[in-house]
């Protein structure tokens, strides 16, 4: 087995060009999707032909509170409407006492979020102006002794829809092309039996002291460890030269990876199993991958897809426990039980995979 690996990693120093290339295209997309070297805030214009300055003052500040990225700014209503007509802007926001509306010039799936932001904070302020209503009370005194009690009790504002979740464009762009682009690393180096199967190798090193095992694990172990270099390197790269923030999440995101690994090398012995020539495998490959990123929410958040059917065969791909994990690790700081249900489907996938590529494997080398 180790001369296997040897020999692998021998190859590597001598061709190291596709391993490269996919921690170049790791880098440039998620870089350029995420946005992660432009962290300056968007202002998102607000306008209202009901609320007083100081309730729109008001409303703005609460509208800002805990947004990184995004500022709220008031504005007169035809000027953004100007701009909305001239393409300056893309988002503008009017707002008034009981109903909020969203102009747009562009489907952006960012505006689910703004929306859904805006929501939380109206459903906060009328539940405010309730209680203050019933208390006798103004909303800015009740406001003000919630404040100066907050050492006396802890309090959270939920919102009431269902759909609100967090999100972190970045983190989201780094994760979905991470576990994107490690597909065709580990698929292809996985595909090197079906070349020494092709080329008589294998058969020459069956005769060798080894056994069938010790070969078999010695090309999946170099497949999954080269996989698991190309995410630490990228990870690396971006926590520590670019600055993305992963809420503390930096060494336990080095260990989520691995269950995900280990259903893609299976996934991959699988492919390469039931292929012919390494020319079916090039067509495969990319087809599977772009659809299981697509599906399992690599390009963007599952929570903003609607579709049912969707949803189902997002269960059915490993990359969307793969980012369930990750952003569980960072994001949504899980406990370590919320962990067990996506490991164990993955390892469950990963057996599965790994068993039926393998007997298809031998069932053609006997035939």
């Amino acid at each position: 087995m180790k001369a296997i690996l040897l020999n692998h990693l021998q190859q590597l120093r001598r061709q190291p060009f596709a391993f490269i290339a996919m921690l170049v295209l790791t880098v440039v997309f998620a870089m350029a999707v995420g946005m992660v070297n432009k962290p300056s805030q968007s202002e998102i214009p607000v306008f209202s032909n009901e609320l007083s300055e100081s309730e729109q003052a008001s409303l703005l500040k609460a509208l800002n509170e805990g947004t990184e990225q995004t500022s709220f700014v008031a504005e007169e209503g035809s000027v953004v409407m100007d701009k909305l007509e001239n393409g300056i802007i893309d988002l503008g926001i009017q707002i008034e006492r009981d109903s909020y509306k969203l102009y747009m010039t562009i489907d952006d799936p960012q505006n689910s979020f703004i929306e859904s932001h805006i929501g939380t904070v109206l459903q906060t302020n009328q539940l405010l102006s309730f209680a203050a209503d019933q208390l006798n009370t103004t909303t800015e005194n009740l406001q003000d002794k919630v404040e100066n009690e907050n050492e006396l009790f802890s309090f959270t504002k939920k919102s009431f829809n269902e759909r609100d979740f967090i999100y972190d464009n970045s983190l989201q762009a780094l994760f979905g092309f991470s576990l994107f682009f490690v597909m065709f690393t580990v698929s292809f180096t996985v595909s090197t039996l079906l070349d020494q199967k092709r080329n008589g190798i294998w058969n020459r090193m069956v005769l060798s002291p080894l056994t069938k095992t010790q070969m078999y694990f010695g090309h999946i172990s170099y497949s999954f460890l080269i996989g698991y270099l190309q995410l630490t390197v990228v990870y690396l790269f971006f926590h520590f030269i670019i600055g993305v923030e992963l809420y503390g999440g930096f060494p336990l995101i080095l260990v989520v990876v691995i269950p995900y690994l280990f259903a893609l090398v299976s996934l991959g012995v699988l492919i390469s199993s039931l292929v012919t020539n390494p020319r079916q495998l090039d067509a495969i490959v990319p087809l599977i991958s772009v659809s299981m990123a697509m599906i399992g929410g690599a390009y963007w958040p599952l929570e903003i897809v609607q579709t049912k059917a969707l949803l189902f065969l997002s269960k059915l791909v490993p990359i969307t426990y793969g980012m369930e994990m990750l952003k569980g690790a960072t994001i949504l700081d899980w406990s370590l039980s919320q962990f067990f249900l996506p490991a164990s489907i993955l390892f469950c996938m990963g057996v599965l995979f790994m068993g039926i590529g393998l007997n298809f494997m031998e069932r053609k080398a006997s035939i």
